[in-house]
């Protein structure tokens, strides 16, 4: 809805950012602000900015914006002194609370690592947030590790980019790493072998004199508050554990009780795990590099056919089809209802 010479976002239902406890918010919010697009809905935000004739907004924020007064003061001195690309991973995912509201999630998969987005309540981030999310991480990892280290791919849920400019921007923030559109889950996937390299300005001493101050902030943010069980039985998944009794060991719960706080949150384990395969595997066969055979067990199916029945069952199509139809940008819209 147009007011003047702005947009006013106002819808009922959408991801609140207040400001003052959502410093990537009111960045996002600054720069709505400067496309004549103003309010407190980060959701509408996105929308009124689309309106503004941005194709990819969440792009051009982080084309915009700069990656060390985004992240905030207390951040950035601590991730530019980790020693490593695995601690700079690791030092988002603990203090991310303390400058966004979604959560960000590493996890690591056999020879791959990727980071995700999620809300609070542990579904997928919102698109646009996601494309800034991950174009913002992959210049910070550019900046530190002196253009050393880079995903190796970046799969997204969003349709492929029709318009030639939505497409030229992918590529300018990307260059050379793949995109795979119209995935069942958004990740950055870093290659393992990659979480060595180095930060060359690292000094070891600033990062343990900030950390202390950065977890005491960050317990205060409440990032120790209890989270659906479901959340939590996901996230054991997408690391790896996928049998039920190692998840309810632990959660520190008998498997029977896991089991009925599952059904009181209207989740069932094998529905949850479904959907966790579900995601890991078909984000895999989005990679070229790995062969279709490897990715039966990294996705944690017993067997090679278990693995192609699943697959069939989720797309119509075999393993191999599959890859072919994402790789040729046609995968999209084919995915059936797991």
């Amino acid at each position: 809805m147009l007011r003047g010479e702005g947009v006013s976002c106002c819808p009922v239902s959408a991801t609140p950012c207040p400001a003052a406890a959502d410093p990537i918010a009111a960045h996002i919010q600054e720069f709505a602000a400067g496309h004549g697009v103003y309010g407190h809905e980060l959701d509408a935000l996105w929308t009124g900015l689309r309106e503004r004739g941005l194709d990819s907004p969440g792009l051009a924020f982080a084309a915009w914006a700069e990656t060390s007064v985004v992240l905030g003061g207390l951040l950035t001195p601590i991730l530019t002194n980790c020693p490593d690309l695995a601690t700079v991973l690791a030092d988002l995912e603990r203090f991310h609370p303390l400058f966004d509201r979604d959560r960000l999630v590493v996890t690591t998969l056999g020879s791959s690592t990727s980071v995700t987005l999620q809300t609070q309540a542990g579904g997928p981030a919102a698109t646009d947030t996601v494309d800034a999310c991950f174009a913002l991480l992959c210049r910070l990892v550019a900046r530190l590790t002196a253009t050393l280290a880079r995903p190796v791919i970046v799969v997204l849920r969003r349709a492929q980019p029709q318009g030639r400019a939505d497409r030229e921007a992918y590529r300018g923030i990307y260059g050379s790493v793949p995109v795979a559109f119209g995935q069942p889950a958004d990740r950055c996937v870093f290659a393992v072998d990659t979480l060595s390299t180095p930060v060359p300005a690292a000094d070891p001493v600033v990062r343990s004199l900030l950390r202390p101050y950065a977890e005491r902030q960050t317990s205060r943010r409440g990032d120790r508050q209890a989270r659906p069980w479901s959340t939590a039985v996901s996230e054991l998944m997408a690391a790896g554990q996928t049998r039920l009794p190692d998840v309810a060991r632990t959660l520190m719960v008998s498997t029977r009780t896991l089991q009925l706080r599952l059904n009181a949150e209207e989740q069932t384990f094998a529905a949850l795990l479904d959907a966790a395969q579900h995601d890991t595997a078909l984000s895999l066969l989005a990679r070229p590099d790995l062969p279709i055979t490897s990715i039966a067990g990294t996705a944690g199916f017993a067997t090679p056919s278990a693995f192609a029945r699943a697959v069939r069952r989720w797309t119509g199509m075999t393993p191999s089809q599959y890859r072919t139809s994402v790789l040729s940008g046609k995968g999209a819209g084919r995915e059936r209802e797991a």
